[in-house]
């Protein structure tokens, strides 16, 4: 250490003893003991000591009578300065114990701290339209569909990657080999190094569905069936929350990933819920007329790009007819 570091870390020392320092600069003062040898710390210590030495003392003639008339020898008078001397010592002793507690308690502080942080969550929640663009701080890209939510905890990256998904995320995932990513979803745990994937996850949807587009990825079921399964890319799993059914088949990924795409994606849909999708897309009102059509389950996928050509291919798979006037769209069963 230089000249300079050992006069800063002389000035911090001297500020802690006269309790003038500063939670910036008692960091500063470990930073600085940190990188300083035994020896050196000793010979700042000593130089302190020889400060207090150069003191101008009483002559030495002075300093004897004083003691013969207190009936002190001469022994006892060297022996009065080594214990001086050793009485000096041990409170640089004392110093040196006191800044040690001193930074340890600084540095369990800072680590409560950084635990205190860690057990806050992160949640970022997308709009109700179109999709949103996550970067995490490993450098995995997240895109969330509408009305979804990605949270994780504040000290990410650091020891673990697990985020929680609820909605729907098509994950870009940083690889690291040390440090795996889960996606957790209350009902499958889906684990990779660095890959490409779709997640479908919404809490009031019936089903649960990962499709891997590259790479490859295992996912822990966390109900039953408890079954540990790992995926290829251009396969997709699927847990069917009512049945507690498990699929693991083959996909191209088209429809899963169509939402990417500016295309509207329904899977298992109730037209009712296809039709309210639609009616918060394009701003519109619907008006069935028979509503025993709302419970029909929809399986597709559409081009958001014009409502019209959407209402034509509904038209067309139930044989309805259906009429827009002002925004407000009615929907009549042929006879």
């Amino acid at each position: 250490m230089n000249i300079i570091m050992d006069k800063e870390v002389a000035r911090l020392l001297e500020k802690f003893r006269s309790g003038r320092i500063t939670s910036e600069e008692l960091q500063k003062l470990k930073s600085l003991m940190e990188i300083t040898s035994d020896q050196e710390l000793k010979d700042i210590l000593m130089s302190e000591w020889d400060k207090f030495d150069h003191y101008s003392p009483l002559p030495d003639e002075k300093i004897e009578k004083l003691y013969e008339k207190m009936n002190i020898k001469e022994k006892e008078i060297r022996q009065n300065r080594i214990s001086f001397k050793n009485y000096w010592m041990q409170i640089a002793a004392s110093i040196l114990f006191i800044i040690a507690g001193s930074l340890t308690v600084l540095t369990y502080m800072q680590n409560k701290t950084i635990s205190s942080l860690a057990e806050q969550n992160v949640v970022i929640r997308s709009g109700d339209y179109g999709k949103s663009l996550v970067t995490l701080p490993d450098g995995t890209i997240v895109y969330l569909n509408a009305k979804s939510s990605l949270t994780y905890s504040q000290d990410f990256g650091r020891e673990s990657r697990n985020v929680e998904l609820s909605g729907e995320g098509f994950f870009e995932v940083k690889k690291d080999i040390k440090k795996q990513f889960t996606v957790k979803t209350g009902f499958m745990d889906i684990t990779v190094l660095g890959t490409k994937f779709n997640v479908y996850a919404y809490q009031d949807k019936d089903i649960v569905e990962m499709s891997l587009v590259e790479g490859s990825v295992n996912i822990e079921m966390v109900l039953p069936p408890y079954k540990n399964i790992n995926v290829k890319p251009n396969e997709k799993v699927t847990y069917y929350k009512k049945t507690g059914e498990l699929k693991h088949v083959s996909t191209s990924n088209e429809s899963e990933t169509a939402w990417m795409k500016k295309e509207l994606v329904f899977r298992s849909e109730t037209l009712e819920n296809v039709l309210n999708c639609l009616s918060r897309k394009f701003g519109v009102t619907f008006n069935v007329e028979d509503k025993s059509l709302l419970d029909d389950i929809y399986t597709g996928t559409f081009d958001d790009e014009n409502i019209e050509s959407i209402m034509k291919v509904l038209k067309m798979h139930y044989n309805f007819n259906y009429k827009n006037e002002d925004g407000i769209i009615t929907i009549q069963l042929n006879e």
